[in-house]
């Protein structure tokens, strides 16, 4: 399911991308991101690296459709890496209040949470936000922070793997281009 998802979504970002120029005004943006993701795992705060990589483009006026792809690991460097990814609504104003530019994201994803006995795989729902600041022709800094509900969870059971709470949050830093 996760390998159909991620190919849909190279597939739709190729097209896009390979798209004439002249048929794009302003297209939307690509980002890297990376961070931690916060879960709460047998009633135990577990702080996780966490990175993304998105592309959206722009719909109408601010709006925006993506998708993204992720990566949380269970510690450094690269422990139990467990991939996710999914679909995202923005809402990008081209409008700067001091400099900086406020956005709004929802999303709905599939995602591999890794824990201390394995890795847990969830449906999940975000809901946030973020702000960023444009440093030159195109190219933002951005700060976010996300809330995730997560779905389809297993419980304590055979398979040994400990509960997962049913929210967290994620919080990350990166930089995100313009795309013209």
């Amino acid at each position: 399911m996760v390998r159909r998802l991620l190919f849909t979504l190279a597939a739709f970002g190729l097209l896009v991308i390979a798209a004439p120029a002249s048929t794009r005004a302003d297209t939307g943006h690509v980002g890297m991101l990376g961070g931690v993701a916060v879960v709460d795992e047998s009633g135990e705060t577990q702080w996780r690296p966490h990175a993304r990589t998105e592309i959206g483009f722009r719909l109408w006026g601010p709006f925006e459709l993506g998708g993204f792809l992720q990566l949380t690991t269970l510690g450094f460097p690269m422990e139990m890496a467990s991939f996710g990814g999914g679909l995202f609504v923005q809402l990008r104003p081209d409008t700067a209040l001091f400099g900086f530019v406020p956005y709004l994201e929802g999303s709905g994803s599939r995602v591999t949470l890794p824990v201390a006995d394995g890795r847990v795989d969830a449906w999940g729902v975000s809901a946030g936000g973020g702000l960023g600041y444009e440093v030159g022709a195109g190219v933002v800094i951005e700060a976010r922070v996300l809330h995730h509900w997560y779905f389809d969870l297993p419980g304590n059971g055979p398979s040994g793997i400990g509960e997962v709470g049913v929210d967290g949050w994620s919080v990350t830093a990166g930089v995100t281009y313009r795309m013209p």
